[in-house]
């Protein structure tokens, strides 16, 4: 199971498993060393790497969701948002993707929150339209003693997102500004006459190969498309 984005990087973190009475909402005591919670699926399944790109802890952080806090699915739609985009060589915004998707909080307090696109801003279908096993596959990351992780802050402070977090929130973006606004036109094309059952899946996106993906975005515009459209987003 891959983890960091380079092996140099690996050196950074302790791997730790779930003992008998651990639970996510569980946290470090005031004299011990911070550390995360990540579900296992994260790396084998969705490609997150650690450390976290800027993207994604900064739509964390502005919704004040946890990490494990949020589903499998939200975790889906961050990836795959940030898999297009990069595709597509445009700055990853995490405006845009709060402007396209809402935080969906359950009724239950400790519940597990994810995301659902506002209506009339849908992107991508859901990674899987049921998926519940990943709750139970989960282990602890702790830094390397002697150096600071990119969860705490330079007080030694966890971010909000590193524990659960019964005051996560909507950051809801009303407005985008006109370059943010052509950018999030250009994502929502591309789906545009696909139906329900085409490869615009985050399932679809995630699984395959970076040629394979590729490939299948590129061919969702023609050259004069992509040509007039870009040169609109420079």
């Amino acid at each position: 199971m891959r983890l960091t984005q380079d092996l140099a990087s690996e050196r950074d973190f302790v791997l730790e498993a779930a003992g008998p009475f651990d639970r996510l909402p569980f946290r470090a005591l005031e004299d011990r060393t911070h550390f995360l919670w990540v579900y296992v699926e994260l790396f084998t399944r969705l490609g997150v790497r650690l450390p976290f790109s800027d993207f994604q802890r900064e739509v964390l952080t502005r919704c004040q969701v946890e990490a494990s806090q949020l589903h499998l699915n939200g975790w889906g739609f961050l990836r795959t948002f940030e898999c297009v985009c990069l595709h597509f060589g445009f700055r990853l915004s995490w405006r845009i993707f709060l402007y396209t998707y809402q935080l969906h909080a359950p009724p239950l307090e400790n519940g597990f929150l994810s995301f659902r696109a506002y209506q009339g801003r849908h992107l991508f279908d859901a990674f899987e339209e049921s998926i519940q096993e990943f709750k139970w596959h989960y282990f602890k990351v702790l830094p390397l003693p002697g150096t600071r992780p990119f969860w705490v802050d330079d007080e030694g402070k966890p971010f909000p997102w590193v524990y659960w977090n019964s005051g996560a929130m909507e950051c809801r973006i009303t407005a985008l500004d006109p370059l943010e606004t052509l950018a999030f036109d250009f994502l929502q094309s591309l789906p545009v006459g696909l139906g329900k059952k085409s490869n615009f899946r985050c399932h679809w996106i995630l699984d395959h190969s970076d040629a394979e993906v590729g490939a299948f975005l590129d061919s969702l515009l023609t050259d004069m498309e992509k040509q007039s459209r870009f040169d609109r987003l420079k």
